[in-house]
């Protein structure tokens, strides 16, 4: 009897099935990695076309590309900034101040945007008077008002350790006890400060909500519907606390005696 040949189209097929399940994985893997690299590359491309249509005067579409960064959480001091400074071009004063205030709770410190706000500010119609501050609340806002919550953890975490190793220090040294003691009280003043601080910062930007009125004007009515008695009218650029959410309606607060409801389209929160 002659001896069984071999199956050669058995052997081909499968060295067929091999090669493509090859090819598909490097196909995966090329697209996977050609995905990361476009989503790397999508918000710097939005940044540097947003800025290259502020630079050519197509302040429109320079807001429409930071706007598509927000949009995909690409936030940071300077596409707000950006952003506010293209809603200006376009008198869109009530958008303006919303960007620079959002940019300052980022970087408090940045001159060009404080400038900025203030210019804005004074174009507003409704120039809402606030209660003097004395000197000491004055040079207390001064610090409070140039650093956001990140750098007040971190200063109260780097304050906290201080105090804790001079404790420990004044275990060991024994005739420098008393320096020790009073220099942690003077530290642990400063901690209590700026712990009051971080702590006021957090409810007020993330408890509080405060909002820019970004519509022409807005009508304040004593209750949630458009038939309730018109209060007072607001118009663009004007900030107001918000205190209440019903439907499509804020309830909001200029002072303990002034409040009413306006459209949620009339505002946008800080």
């Amino acid at each position: 009897m002659n001896p069984a040949l071999p199956n050669n189209n058995t052997l081909n097929s499968s060295g067929k099935s091999w090669i493509k399940k090859i090819l598909v994985f490097y196909f995966l893997i090329f697209f996977i990695f050609a995905g990361i690299s476009i989503a790397v590359e999508e918000p710097e491309g939005l940044y540097k076309k947003g800025n290259a249509s502020y630079e050519n005067g197509d302040y429109e579409k320079a807001v429409s590309f930071y706007e598509g960064l927000l949009r995909i959480n690409e936030v940071s001091q300077e596409v707000f900034y950006n952003l506010g400074n293209s809603y200006f071009k376009l008198k869109k004063i009530g958008k303006a101040i919303l960007n620079y205030e959002r940019a300052l709770r980022i970087d408090p410190r940045d001159k060009d945007a404080q400038f900025n706000l203030k210019l804005t500010k004074e174009m507003t119609v409704d120039k809402i008077n606030t209660s003097e501050k004395g000197f000491v609340l004055n040079m207390l806002l001064f610090v409070y008002d140039r650093v956001n919550i990140d750098e007040l953890s971190l200063m109260c975490s780097f304050l906290y350790l201080v105090i804790i190793l001079i404790l420990i220090f004044s275990i060991f040294f024994i005739a420098k006890r008393r320096f020790m003691f009073y220099t942690v009280g003077v530290f642990g003043a400063v901690f209590f400060i700026l712990l009051l601080f971080l702590f006021t910062k957090i409810r007020n930007e993330n408890f509080t909500k405060a909002g820019i009125i970004v519509t022409e004007k807005a009508d304040a009515r004593s209750g949630p519907k458009e038939d309730y008695l018109l209060q007072f009218t607001l118009h663009e650029g004007a900030e107001v606390s918000i205190i209440k959410d019903a439907q499509d309606w804020y309830e909001i607060e200029l002072s303990k005696d002034l409040k009413g409801w306006i459209p949620k389209t009339s505002v946008d929160i800080i």
